[in-house]
């Protein structure tokens, strides 16, 4: 019995049933996973703000560049990087890093055998 006294067990148990401990040890357990879960959803809430905030920065700096660069500076190249890496960064945020259109992520095609022809 794990090194506890036979006579100990025996108590332990009984005010194990009548107290309901393994109930309220599974209701306090719940209630922790709770308030970690409200933890994490603070942190990325205030991820998603910094990351916004980064986002926002890159869009005004990359703006910035090219009204301050000569014509002959600006390639296709480099004017949307800028743009391109902010709006990528965005999307990402809101879940539309078009990761849903990538092959195997969306809608099933169920092909048969020609052995099932005729059934």
């Amino acid at each position: 019995m794990s090194g506890i006294p036979a006579s100990r067990y025996g108590v332990w148990c009984k005010w194990s049933a009548k107290y309901d401990w393994v109930k309220r040890c599974g209701a306090y357990d719940t209630y922790l996973d709770g308030l970690r879960r409200a933890e994490r959803e603070r942190e990325m809430i205030e991820r998603e703000k910094k990351y916004l905030e980064a986002t926002s920065l890159l869009l005004e700096k990359g703006t910035q560049k090219l009204v301050s660069m000569e014509k002959d500076e600006v390639t296709q190249g480099n004017a949307l990087e800028f743009i391109k890496t902010a709006f990528d960064i965005e999307r990402t945020i809101y879940g539309k890093d078009g990761k849903a259109d990538a092959p195997g992520t969306g809608q099933l095609e169920i092909i048969f055998d020609d052995g099932f022809k005729g059934l």
